[in-house]
């Protein structure tokens, strides 16, 4: 979970946070709905880099969307 923010880098990193990692699935809270259609459409990308920094092979991201209080607020403009 910890190589997430290596992975996406300092801006994405400040709108998401990686929850879990279980069975080969990094579930990643997001902050809304339009982060999580941008970063589904990247998931293979991100999986790709993110096994190259891991030990353990991520099989499949899976983001989820919570509670605004925990996370900015989508992309600034």
């Amino acid at each position: 979970m910890a190589a997430w923010p290596l992975v996406c880098g300092s801006g994405l990193a400040e709108r998401t946070r990686a929850l879990s990692f279980s069975d080969g699935v990094l579930r990643i809270e997001v902050a809304h709905a339009g982060w999580k259609y941008e970063l589904e459409e990247l998931a293979p990308r991100y999986l790709a880099m993110l096994n190259r920094y891991v030990g353990h092979r991520v099989q499949r991201l899976e983001f989820v969307l919570q509670k605004q209080e925990h996370l900015a607020s989508g992309p600034s403009r």
